[in-house]
């Protein structure tokens, strides 16, 4: 199947000269207004060289100018991806992160294909300050939907205590949020107290995978075309392994909760999981989606 990789300056050639495409905000690539006007068009004309040679854009293609709509000289192979960006009927969002990198992934998915797009980012922390930087191009790529689950789930990060699976446990924002404190000062007492107050052992288990540093964290978003979420998986990885997190917030009178609406309503829910859980859980996910999509073939 299809698979491109783009320098930040082809993507953004692409986005600026294909007035119907319409990526993920994610994956926007701006130059700043000021830059040199020179060295902006020697980028373009590199940019434009670049999807020559790899087979993206014609060699007919007008350099000077170039087109203000490159759509006549797009391949038909690279227009197949971008027309499932423009009007996906599914749309999976993946944010993986662990202390030296970033992954952002979008699979927008319609009559049983998924266009993905992949951008990886090393993270580097100097006096304070995180700045990140591209470790390869934008990978681009379209896949079957039943090969969909393995993209994804590669996105999670390995490594780190294998941890074990447990049961799921709900408390208020405001009982985990003291938990954690009484957690990280090893008081027996203060201890007893919480197990009695979150529900057991099991309970000020699940809480204490929230209590040291975290290392990595891996969140799924699933969304119709039309925006609306169907499902969201979070889970991070502390010292004891991988918890899934999942927070709920009242809605309140217009949409967005107040403070104390929040302090007063708000849940939080945790649950120890092993990185083949988290796997699982993204295939079982798609193999959802992929039910749904035969269904209206």
């Amino acid at each position: 199947m299809p698979r491109f990789l783009l320098t930040a300056d082809e993507l953004h050639l692409v986005q600026d000269h294909v007035p119907t495409l319409r990526l993920p905000p994610r994956f926007r690539q701006e130059w700043a207004s000021d830059r040199d006007p020179a060295e902006s068009a020697e980028r373009a004309q590199a940019a434009i060289a670049g999807l020559v040679a790899k087979g993206l854009v014609t060699a007919e293609v007008p350099r000077d100018p170039i087109p203000a709509n490159l759509g006549d000289w797009l391949l038909p192979s690279f227009m197949v991806f971008l027309s499932l960006h423009m009007a996906p009927a599914w749309v999976f969002e993946v944010s993986a992160w662990t202390r030296e990198s970033t992954l952002l992934l979008v699979a927008s998915a319609r009559g049983g294909y998924g266009s993905l797009l992949a951008r990886a980012q090393n993270v580097e922390i100097a006096d304070g300050r995180g700045t990140t930087g591209d470790l390869a191009g934008l990978e681009f790529a379209v896949v079957p939907f039943p090969d969909l689950a393995d993209k994804l789930a590669l996105a999670v990060p390995s490594g780190g205590e294998a941890g074990d699976n447990g049961p799921f446990v709900t408390m208020s924002l405001t009982e985990s949020r003291g938990g954690i404190e009484v957690l990280r000062a090893h008081d027996p007492l203060l201890l007893e107290e919480l197990s009695r107050r979150v529900g057991g052992p099991g309970a000020v288990q699940a809480l204490a995978g929230l209590a040291g540093d975290l290392d990595a964290g891996f969140e799924l978003r699933l969304s119709r075309a039309d925006g609306i979420p169907v499902r969201v998986l979070n889970y991070v990885r502390g010292a004891a392994g991988w918890r899934s997190v999942e927070v709920r917030l009242p809605a309140g009178d217009d949409g967005l909760p107040t403070a104390e609406q929040v302090v007063d309503s708000g849940t939080i829910t945790i649950a120890a999981v092993t990185y083949a859980a988290i796997r699982a859980e993204v295939a079982s996910l798609c193999a959802e989606i992929t039910v749904t999509e035969m269904a209206h073939e």
